[in-house]
């Protein structure tokens, strides 16, 4: 298996030739999304000590429960699925720390209760993943985490061979 440091060189020299394949007014939503796959969504988030994880920062502890139900080189690290889990699992984090701080704020502050009450997280994210954006985005997470896949596949064989 390839190391952290060899993980985001390699995908890092790959963005160029994923840039061939696109329109140029769609670079940025893609490029953003390769980026954060890269450095955020790795597949190597179901490791608590892995680079990505440590990336995370102070908030790092919003993974400990998505590694304590995935074993590394499961579900993280199959293509297309592994991305699709980990972003659905960030979407259903950031609804549930949107309800929790609604329960708290309804607590103590009313007025900006109803002011959090009248924002409606599923509309805005209707309209989030019916963009031409979100899909490229979503592509760039994917299309890292494919490269990620493809070294620890290459690493694995090499190191079987050796």
């Amino acid at each position: 298996m390839a190391l952290g440091r060899t993980h985001d060189l390699v995908n890092l020299v790959a963005l160029p030739g994923f840039f061939y394949l696109l329109p140029k007014e769609l670079y940025i939503p893609f490029g953003i999304g390769y980026l954060v796959g890269t450095f955020l969504l790795s597949p190597d988030i179901d490791l608590p000590n892995s680079k990505p994880t440590k990336r995370w920062s102070f908030l790092r502890c919003l993974w400990a429960p998505y590694q304590s139900l995935s074993r590394h080189r499961g579900v993280s690290h199959l293509p297309v699925v592994g991305s699709l889990v980990r972003l659905a699992y960030l979407v259903g984090l950031v609804l549930f720390l949107y309800f929790v701080l609604l329960g708290v704020v309804s607590t103590l502050d009313k007025g900006f209760a109803l002011l959090l009450a009248n924002f409606n997280p599923f509309e805005f994210l209707n309209e989030l993943f019916r963009s031409e954006e979100s899909l490229y985005f979503v592509a760039g997470v994917i299309c890292a985490d494919v490269v990620h896949i493809m070294l620890d596949w290459v690493s694995s064989l090499v190191k079987r061979l050796t």
